[in-house]
């Protein structure tokens, strides 16, 4: 039997810091601009003081690991250049989300008029792991394993025990966050590609979500 075809990908935010008084800066506006070349593979996020990078399509672990070690440089040296440091965790010890400057790009402006104080409360920064699988059957059973396994990474990830300057009594406190948001959680078990199909219709049609 063939294995499955499959490819993967990462992305990465990261928080952009004022060495000296160790605060989130506002600052991703300037750091990109005039410089279109970096955009496919460094970009922003819905707050200033985030910076996001992208991987390219990778088809093993070490290809895609080299690529991380390349991109991780490369938005260390645009911050370096601005007198920024980067740093990497799933909130910011102290930094308070109500003074966070959104980035002024359409897709974020309309973010922030449809969820009003819960888009202006996310001030968490994770890593996203894409995995393409061709074979959509397969897909979705792999969907389906994945859900066992969820409370596993989360407990090899977390690395936000800190809120507002306070110790929240939690490691994780990122997924606390994100909770409130209305388009997240754990998928329900699905079938067939065709459930997955008309659940997705149902939430483009009911305007949950615009597209797939």
């Amino acid at each position: 039997m063939k294995a499955p075809s499959l490819t993967l990908g990462i992305e990465e935010e990261y928080q952009i810091i004022d060495p000296d008084t160790r605060e989130l800066k506002s600052y991703i506006t300037e750091i990109l601009s005039g410089d279109s070349m970096i955009l496919d593979e460094v970009k922003p996020e819905l707050h200033q003081s985030m910076v996001e990078i992208g991987s390219r399509v990778c088809r093993t672990p070490q290809e895609l690991r080299a690529e991380l070690v390349r991109l991780r440089g490369m938005v260390m040296d645009l911050a370096g250049k601005n007198g920024l440091v980067i740093a990497a965790a799933g909130t910011h010890p102290f930094s308070l989300w109500t003074k966070q400057e959104i980035t002024p790009l359409e897709r974020y402006i309309g973010v922030l008029q449809d969820l009003q104080d819960l888009a202006q409360q996310l001030l968490i920064f994770g890593t996203h792991i894409h995995i393409g699988i061709e074979d959509r059957d397969f897909m979705i059973e792999a969907m389906n394993v994945s859900r066992y396994l969820l409370p596993h990474v989360l407990a090899l990830s977390t690395s936000s025990p800190f809120w507002q300057a306070r110790r929240t009594g939690l490691k994780s406190y990122r997924s606390i966050v994100f909770r409130n948001f209305p388009r997240t959680g754990v998928p329900p078990i699905l079938s067939s590609y065709t459930d997955y199909e008309e659940l997705l219709g149902v939430m483009v049609n009911t305007g949950c979500v615009p597209d797939g």
